[in-house]
């Protein structure tokens, strides 16, 4: 692991334990499979995005998304395409453009003869224009400052959505978007929304 530093067996559990709180705030979607396509470990961005990739957005919005979590049939194929290129083959990108839906997949294989295992990160936008690209690590960054709800609300600001859409989309009332605004803009210290939207697409 990339940074560790060495940690006694006693606190292995507690390291793991950690670990895998930080990642569920990580706002993109973590998805760990095995060589015979079944979940390991996944977040609940991934649990998301999945859902709409199988459902469609109307209908992910109203399910529990990580009781509901099936693998979609397309990154299930590009799983297998992958293995079937062999180990030394560049990761796999799929993408949903229509529905702003994003993965990059890799097959890796970790020292100590540990099992191999395809990670997928996936993304969740909106389409709109150059949507399509990738957060940089600066937007992951400030997305982190902000708590699930409102990494929500600031990735729709991002796709230029207005404060009526995003209530609607989310199944909020526009006065709890427009709290939630406020706290955006407090903590990434801007004073309004076109900048959030800059320093998102950055």
């Amino acid at each position: 692991m990339a940074g560790r530093l060495p940690v006694s067996p006693s606190n292995e559990s507690a390291l793991l334990a950690h670990t895998l709180a930080m990642l569920e705030e990580v706002p993109v979607g973590l998805l760990l499979l095995d060589l015979d396509l079944r979940p390991l470990w996944f977040n609940v961005e991934a649990a998301r995005a999945c859902a709409v990739w199988n459902h469609g957005e109307r209908r992910a919005a109203a399910l529990r998304v990580r009781s509901a979590f099936r693998v979609p049939g397309p990154l299930l194929e590009a799983c297998r395409a992958l293995h079937d290129a062999g180990p030394s083959a560049a990761p796999a990108v799929v993408s949903d453009h229509a529905r702003g839906l994003h993965a990059r997949i890799r097959l890796h294989t970790p020292a100590a003869g540990q099992p191999p295992a395809f990670h997928l990160q996936l993304d969740y936008r909106r389409p709109r224009g150059d949507r399509h690209r990738p957060l940089s690590p600066g937007a992951v960054a400030l997305l982190a400052r902000l708590s699930e709800r409102e990494r929500e609300v600031a990735m729709r600001v991002r796709e230029g959505l207005r404060t009526v859409e995003i209530a609607a989309e989310l199944r909020r009332s526009p006065l709890t978007i427009k709290t939630q605004l406020a706290a955006i803009f407090a903590k990434l210290d801007v004073r309004g929304r076109t900048r959030v939207a800059a320093l998102l697409s950055r």
